[in-house]
């Protein structure tokens, strides 16, 4: 009889124990989800940051044009001509632009704008993509 209460002791002692860590694992879990999200969102936030930095830095080399040369820059969906023209179609065409340097948090990125149109575009229009590199790690984001 003795044997039979303390085996029914045991078994109550490890189901408390089973019950007890499954809830842990509960809390642990969501504590966690909360984390990640916030990391995700904080990276988000960021790299919408290095996006318009970049944009801004685009922005400013197209505003140097005049409203010709920017009309027929996007005709063609390339960034700027590098050298002259010939019938309006341009001889060296760039279709990048990296902006370096920019500082966000302690830390510098390089963030290259490349311009898509044609067949690399989607519905044929010109397209503005951009990719991160944190200059450090080696990983880049694109965007």
């Amino acid at each position: 009889m003795l044997n039979n209460k303390k085996g029914a002791a045991l078994l109550q002692v490890l189901l408390v124990t089973v019950v007890l860590a499954g809830i842990a694992t509960m809390l642990l879990r969501a504590s966690l989800s909360r984390t990640t999200t916030a990391r995700q969102t904080r990276r988000t936030v960021s790299a919408q940051l290095l996006v318009n930095a970049c944009m801004a830095e685009v922005n400013t080399l197209w505003s140097h044009k005049t409203p010709a040369a920017f009309a027929n820059d996007m005709n063609q969906c390339i960034m700027y001509c590098k050298s002259g023209e010939i019938f309006g179609t341009c001889k060296q065409p760039v279709y990048e632009h990296t902006c370096q340097n920019i500082a966000l948090e302690g830390l510098t990125y390089t963030v290259k704008a490349t311009m898509k149109g044609g067949q690399d575009a989607t519905n044929g229009q010109c397209q503005l993509d951009y990719e991160i590199d944190d200059n450090g790690s080696g990983t880049s984001v694109e965007l």
